[in-house]
């Protein structure tokens, strides 16, 4: 082989070598104390912890990107290598992507204004009020088959800010949400969260956050952060990263 010949055969394969170990990205929205940028401007919180051992452990490297959920989404659905650190695991989304293991969970509550005498027991009790969320989430579908619809029950809009501003203005009777953007999303509203509480815990609507995937991530590194991930879990590392930003591990996760 000659010396330009040899030259070549480097060449190519050392641009495919980096093709093929190309830096990860994993994106989230804004939510302390799950992922958020500190004052410091770095990306930070307990699922971000939770990513970095992961990728150390498995030996990968990965870039974090604090983003509005629309762009995570999107990017997830547009680039094979790209992660979201805590997507709400649906059926409608189960085969969209590649889910590598539960990284925490999102309760989802009906949350009424507190001096209100709303008092449920099951989700058809609240068919005789006015229960609210925004159009095109998961929790628009979830009450749709559960018998919801916007000639009798259901109120849709088109943000969550416009969600709070009409509980508050009783405009709406009940919010569907969940446990991890209630108070996020009140406070940025400029309302005070200690006017709301909680009337009936969802125990059917989807609660699982997952660390999931393009699916055109490569098949070797999908294996090595769920290798990784089971490993943090199984050797109390997970629990430990959760219990220093006081968060409590799902009672059951995968």
């Amino acid at each position: 082989m000659t010396t330009k010949s040899l030259f070549c055969a480097l060449l190519i394969f050392f641009v495919s070598t980096c093709c093929h170990a190309q830096t990860l990205t994993l994106y989230a929205e804004d939510l302390p104390p799950y992922h958020f940028k500190n004052a410091q401007g770095e990306v930070s919180g307990a699922l971000v912890d939770l990513a970095r051992s992961t990728l150390s452990h498995a030996q990968l490297e990965g870039q974090f990107e604090i983003v509005p959920m629309a762009r995570a989404y999107k990017e997830l659905q547009t680039q094979p290598n790209s992660l979201m650190l805590s997507l709400l695991k649906t059926p409608q989304r189960s085969k969209q992507f590649l889910w590598i293991a539960q990284t925490y969970f999102a309760d989802a509550y009906l949350v009424s204004l507190a001096n209100s005498d709303i008092t449920l027991d099951t989700l058809q009790q609240a068919k005789q009020f006015r229960v609210s969320t925004v159009r095109g989430y998961s929790s628009e579908r979830f009450l749709r088959e559960q018998g919801f619809n916007e000639e009798e029950n259901l109120v849709l809009v088109g943000r969550y800010h416009q969600l709070w501003q009409m509980l508050y203005k009783k405009r709406i009777d009940l919010v569907l949400t969940n446990t991890l953007t209630l108070e996020k999303e009140i406070v940025s509203t400029g309302l005070d969260p200690k006017l709301v509480a909680k009337k009936l815990h969802l125990t059917n609507f989807p609660s699982e956050l997952w660390l999931a995937a393009n699916p055109q991530l490569d098949a070797t590194t999908v294996q090595k952060l769920k290798a990784s991930l089971h490993h943090l879990k199984q050797s109390g590392v997970y629990q430990q990263i959760l219990a220093r930003w006081n968060l409590s591990a799902p009672q059951s996760d995968k």
